[in-house]
């Protein structure tokens, strides 16, 4: 096996657990082929998009859409664009908005600055992270809000020490 073969297999080992059975057949075409890479020595300008799981060990500034499939950004892998993918791991350096319509995972050696929008988020350990965190999906949003009353400040306030009573703000001695 080559080298490149080996980390192929690698990160797609990494990748997050098995599919539902309920989108085993949609993702039954992608799990059968071994992943695209971008190698070290690349760099991309503009937009990148496909209909297979990629792994990026280059660079990427633009766009990256691959909706349906995975990305995985490995540990020399530079990315700085918007991301839209089915299962996102940052094992690299990622700058820009990241869109998982699963799950994003960052891991120990993955580094994010830029807002983050999927049903799961996974921060590993050791991984660092700016930004922030959307978890909210639109259907269930909805209906929650409607329902889930707003908190309300209290109407007295409280009594601070060194004060006798809220409504005389007298000082004691």
């Amino acid at each position: 096996m080559s080298q490149k073969e080996i980390e192929a297999a690698g990160a797609a080992a990494d990748e997050a657990p098995a599919p539902t059975p309920a989108k085993a057949s949609s993702s039954s075409k992608t799990s059968s082929r071994k992943p695209a890479t971008i190698g070290s020595s690349i760099v991309i300008h503009g937009d990148v998009t496909g209909e297979e799981d990629l792994v990026v060990d280059g660079a990427i500034e633009g766009t990256v859409n691959f909706k349906d499939n995975n990305l995985v950004v490995s540990e020399n892998g530079r990315v700085t664009a918007n991301i839209n993918a089915r299962i996102i791991r940052v094992d690299g350096q990622v700058k820009g908005e990241l869109y998982g319509s699963e799950q994003v995972i960052i891991s120990p050696s993955g580094k994010v600055k830029g807002d983050i929008r999927a049903p799961r988020v996974v921060l590993e350990d050791g991984c660092s992270f700016k930004g922030s965190v959307d978890m909210d999906t639109e259907n269930a949003s909805v209906g929650d809000r409607a329902t889930t009353p707003r908190l309300r400040p209290a109407a007295a306030r409280p009594v601070r020490p060194g004060r006798d009573t809220p409504e005389t703000g007298s000082l004691r001695n």
